[in-house]
């Protein structure tokens, strides 16, 4: 076996085991959706949506250094890495979606706000974008599951209720007032 081969097995391997981790971590994201949906009087704990967020970010970080992996793949070799590159990706952004879609319904259903929940939701309203613009991408458009189309559907849905109601919502008309009356000082 030549050495660029023998390399080629080694990285392809080494590429294998790097999505069966991500895999994992996107279970254990998507269990951390089921912590996050409202169980009677108990609303989710931001403990249980830090928990989501530091998931979050170790699989979007940890799948830039496979899809990098998966670039490197010879070009005759790489169809089936890439495809389950791709169903990872989609397994993320589908997850942060049901994640942020549970968290948002969460926080409307509380009667009062806890602190930082504006925060909160200015990050979740990007998520939602994120994913929503992620999983209409054409690259993914006959491997995402029917159950996501709905949800994705759902949170264009709030991203355009939100994006009519902005200035109202994110409190942008007071800031954008506070604005005006420093420049004419």
């Amino acid at each position: 076996m030549s050495k660029k081969k023998s390399s080629e097995d080694h990285a392809i391997r080494e590429l294998g085991e790097f999505l069966a981790i991500l895999e994992s971590r996107i279970a254990a994201l998507a269990d951390t959706a089921e912590v996050l949906e409202r169980h009677g009087e108990h609303p989710p704990r931001f403990a249980d949506y830090s928990r989501t967020r530091t998931l979050t970010s170790e699989c979007l970080a940890f799948s830039i250094v496979i899809e990098r992996r998966v670039e490197m793949v010879p070009e005759d070799r790489r169809a089936k890495a890439k495809d389950r590159f791709d169903r990872a990706t989609i397994a993320i952004w589908s997850t942060l979606l049901d994640c942020s879609l549970k968290f948002l319904r969460a926080i409307a259903e509380e009667e009062h706000l806890p602190l930082g929940s504006r925060e909160v939701f200015l990050h979740e309203i990007k998520t939602l974008y994120d994913a929503y613009n992620t999983l209409t991408l054409d690259r993914y458009a006959n491997k995402v599951e029917e159950e996501t189309l709905k949800k994705r559907a759902a949170a264009e849905r709030i991203l355009n209720e939100i994006i009519d109601r902005a200035p109202m919502l994110l409190d942008l008309g007071s800031q954008a007032s506070g604005l005006d009356k420093n420049k004419r000082t």
